[in-house]
Parts: structure tokens; sequence; C-alpha cells
């Protein structure tokens, strides 16, 4: 088993030589990226969230909340639809007449149902534009 505290280190010229080759890797990824950026720009993108607010708090019907733009709609769906199960499995619970639901919990499924509703009007809004 070697000990690296022996090992020789590497002469200036072999660093040197190493830093030009990752330099020159560095400058071909770049290049490789722009083309590939160029070949795909006709494309269609990935749909993505666009701006979508929500949740008026004052008389003149401020929007509080917003779901920001450009979200890729899959990762927005993936949330929307975890805040939906998880309002779903409180309910269930008190469907079941384990607990009634006091104002504080309707409340906070308002809130939970309005949220989910907004990521999803900003997702098919996004949809729509991908076409």
């Amino acid at each position: 088993m070697k000990n690296s505290r022996h090992e020789k280190a590497p002469s200036a010229a072999t660093l040197e030589a190493f830093e030009t080759v990752n330099i020159s890797e560095d400058i071909h990824m770049v290049k490789h990226t722009e083309v590939n950026e160029k070949l795909n720009a006709g494309a269609i993108g990935t749909p993505v969230t666009v701006d979508c607010s929500f949740t008026p708090c004052n008389i003149e019907r401020q929007d509080l909340f917003a779901v920001c733009p450009s979200v890729p709609a899959v990762d927005a769906l993936g949330e929307a639809s975890c805040i939906l199960s998880e309002l779903k499995g409180q309910l269930e619970f008190m469907a079941m007449g384990n607990a009634d639901i006091p104002c504080i919990n309707a409340w906070s499924f308002l809130r939970a149902v309005d949220s989910a509703k907004a990521v999803i009007d900003s997702v098919q809004v996004g949809l729509e534009r991908a076409q």
C-alpha cells in the first residue's frame, strides 16, 4: 500500500498541461451547449407555469400570493397533488366522524384548495401557451 506522503508531486509543466486540457474541455462544453441551444430553439419547450396571483387580502382586492412563472409544469402539478393529498387525508379523517371541522381548520382547508387551484390554473395557461 502506497503512502501518499511519499508520492512525487507533479511538476509545474505537468500541472500546466493538465490545466490546458481542462480549459480546452470547458471551452468545448460551452460551444457544445451553444450549438444544442440553437438546435433546440425551434423545438417545443417544456410547459411551465405562468404568473398567477391569488388570495385577495384587502378592499382593493389585491392578491397577496402568486404562483411563480417558469416552474416546470410537472413539478408544479406534483406540488399541487401533495397539497390536495394532505387535505384529502384530513377531510377523510373528519368525515369518518372522528372529529368535527373547526372553523380554523375550514379556513386552512380553503387556503390549501385555493393554492392548489392557482397552481393548476397556472399550469393550464402554461400548457396552452406551449401548444
